[in-house]
């Protein structure tokens, strides 16, 4: 039996140390140190501590002109996150006297220790990975105070630098990017649980569906473990939403994979040919008088996904031609990024915001960017709801002076781990049908960038891969993007078949017209990231302390610099005039060459597969950036045009040779 209880519902404390000094206050010294750095102050769980400081007034608002170097402090402290354990859930613990309280964690950012009281029950390190600690002993001494400790916080993760001395576990744009300044995270990311289990739970449960599109046979595949099972208790399995209700129950000895075969369901459908039928599946384990011991849901969509080969693509090339219930399908979309830099405060409706404004856009597809980390269940359901395809990529990516990550058995046991975390806890949805390695991962050394993209001849993405294939065999794996041979796009090479998927151009000094001449010659098979950097508009500039009255233009670039000094060049090369008179030519700049370029790649199609823009959304306040979606999720000129290409019709496809499942 499971009781659960969620932990983010309480009142949470939070409290600052210079570092170790909260070890010391666990001594008989403890009042050399009776009051913290910081705090008391309340924080929300899930929640970072950048937002608590800001609510209390102890920072500066850090998206607000340069104020963020004023919160870089953060990192060179110890933090606190504590509660008081629910009465009612302790006296659950206490009154089954073989039970186990277990706190689970899906979401500490970074690491450190957790104690209840003074007994310390476990340590955590890492970001991608959930946690369990067993509070059992410590419960039974009478203990209630849950505290949570962060301490270590890596450095040297920033855009540029090397990935082959990468080896922490934790989000690299915190670090510093072309679109964001240093706001490294320190918080609680998921909402923590406490789970009293008593006898036989169901641990783990994976449930995957298949569907073949041109029969409508389809299936439900649930394996389950039942660790400490009784004899009498039995699982029962029942799938239930349009055309159809199915229930299976099984003795408890029988627990393994169960393949339920169904009828009659609604496929689930890519934006805009929904709706987006989505089925609810229930995992029960019942007692032996009939009684629910523990519960496990989720939700599912059938569909069939392929990938082909594009049409007279290069035969070495990856099928890149996504088939979806044997459509052929134009992948346009976005690379995806974190909405903030502090994305344990993102919430809901948050997630809802963008990616409304997404599907408005004609959005279907997102690629969430491996420098980053494994998205919400949150952003996966409402993907699922909406009809959009979720390609996640592993929390890898480039660094400018080399690009390979290590290549030892014990980085890549770890590589592997992550993966199989990942599949565990998202690969039910229909929404998502790629895995990916990471981001532009290649062999090269500066200065000759960008080199080669790797492939599974790499040992940590060779571990990822067959990772994936163990947990989510049904699904495709590819071990970076671009997966090249050519990292990007060169005219010059146009006609030879070495563009499969590249990834470029960003910047352009040229004029339109040789801009236009690129487009209309392009033989890349598929564009995983292209982009054109634009001003936001006047208005956030003026809110976000961008323009300040009078600032000359000097001290302006310096000032913009901040978050977005790779995008520059175009300001730096501007003629005499109001800024305001800049900001509309760039934003127009930017709209009319991604709608070009994105118009040429469609009109390809089924040459061409797919044109994904670098990158969806602001996570900070840029003065420029590549953007399609400024700071608060509003619109810039670029998306609206874009949204004419991306909401016209595609050429009709030919059924091309070749193809794998994913």
């Amino acid at each position: 039996m499971r009781v659960t209880k969620d932990l983010a519902a309480g009142a949470w404390t939070l409290r600052g140390w210079r570092q170790n000094d909260w070890e010391l206050a666990r001594t008989p010294e403890r009042a050399k140190v009776s009051v913290p750095d910081i705090g008391p102050i309340p924080v929300a769980v899930p929640g970072s501590v950048r937002r608590a400081l800001l609510a209390s007034g102890e920072i500066p608002d850090p998206v607000v002109g340069r104020n963020s170097r004023a919160s870089e402090w953060i990192e060179r402290r110890h933090w606190t996150f504590s509660t008081t354990l629910p009465a009612d859930v302790l006296a659950e613990a206490r009154r089954r006297p073989g039970a186990r309280a277990v706190l689970v964690c899906e979401g500490l950012d970074h690491a450190g220790q957790v104690f209840l009281g003074d007994i310390e029950v476990g340590a955590f390190r890492g970001s991608f990975t959930p946690y369990e600690f067993d509070l059992t002993e410590a419960l039974a001494g009478g203990a209630d105070q849950l505290s949570i400790v962060f301490t270590d916080v890596p450095d040297g993760l920033g855009q540029n630098g090397w990935t082959s001395r990468i080896r922490a576990w934790k989000p690299r744009f915190n670090y510093g990017w072309d679109w964001t300044p240093r706001l490294v995270q320190t918080g609680i990311t998921e909402p923590p649980r406490l789970e009293i289990r008593d006898g036989g739970v169901l641990d783990p449960v994976a449930v995957r569906t298949r569907y073949d599109a041109s029969t409508g046979a389809a299936a439900l595949l649930v394996s389950v473990a039942v660790p400490a099972a009784e004899p009498e208790q039995r699982i029962e399995v029942s799938v239930d939403g349009p055309g159809m209700s199915a229930t299976r129950t099984v003795p408890v000895a029988d627990a393994g994979t169960m393949t339920i075969d169904v009828t009659g369901v609604l496929e689930w459908r890519v934006l805009p040919r929904g709706p987006q039928a989505l089925y609810a599946v229930r995992v029960r384990l019942l007692s032996g008088t009939g009684s629910t011991d523990d519960l496990y849901e989720t939700r599912v969509g059938f569909r069939q996904v392929e990938w082909h080969a594009a049409e007279a693509s290069p035969p070495e090339a990856e099928p890149w031609l996504c088939v979806v219930n044997g459509e052929p399908l134009f992948l346009q979309g976005v690379n995806w990024v974190p909405i903030r830099a502090d994305y344990a405060d993102v919430t809901p409706e948050d997630y809802r915001s963008r990616l409304l404004a997404y599907r408005e856009l004609g959005v279907n597809v997102l690629r969430v960017w491996g420098g980053s980390g494994l998205e919400t269940e949150t952003f996966y359901r409402l993907c699922d709801e909406l009809g959009m395809l979720v390609w996640q990529e592993l929390p890898l990516s480039s660094s400018g002076l080399d690009n390979a990550p290590p290549a030892d058995a014990e980085f890549a046991a770890e590589l592997a781990e992550i993966a199989v975390s990942y599949s565990a806890r998202r690969s039910h949805h229909p929404s998502l049908v790629l895995w990916g390695g990471g981001n532009e991962l290649t062999a090269v050394t500066a200065p000759a960038v960008p080199g080669t993209p790797l492939g599974e001849d790499h040992p940590a993405l060779a571990a990822a891969g067959a990772a994936f294939r163990r947990a989510d065999p049904d699904r495709r794996y590819v071990a970076t993007s671009p997966t090249g041979p050519r990292f990007e796009a060169d005219e010059r090479e146009f006609g030879l078949g070495l563009h499969h998927d590249v990834h470029g151009p960003w910047d352009h000094t040229g004029d339109l017209v040789s801009w236009q001449r690129y487009w209309d010659s392009d033989d890349a098979v598929l564009r995983s990231e292209v982009g054109v950097a634009g001003a936001s508009g006047f208005e956030l500039l003026e809110a976000f302390g961008l323009l300040p009255s009078g600032l000359p233009d000097a001290d302006l670039r310096r000032l913009w610099t901040h978050s977005a000094g790779w995008w520059l060049r175009d300001f730096d090369r501007r003629p005499p005039g109001p800024v305001r008179e800049w900001i509309a030519a760039s934003q127009a700049r930017q709209a009319h060459m991604l709608a070009y370029a994105a118009r040429a790649t469609k009109a390809r199609f089924p040459r061409s597969t797919g044109f994904i823009v670098w990158m969806g959304h602001d996570a900070f306040p840029c003065a420029v950036s590549l953007a399609l979606l400024d700071y608060r999720g509003d619109p810039k000129p670029a998306a609206l045009a874009l949204r004419e290409v991306f909401l016209s019709a595609t050429p009709e496809a030919l059924e091309p040779a070749g193809q794998e499942s994913a």
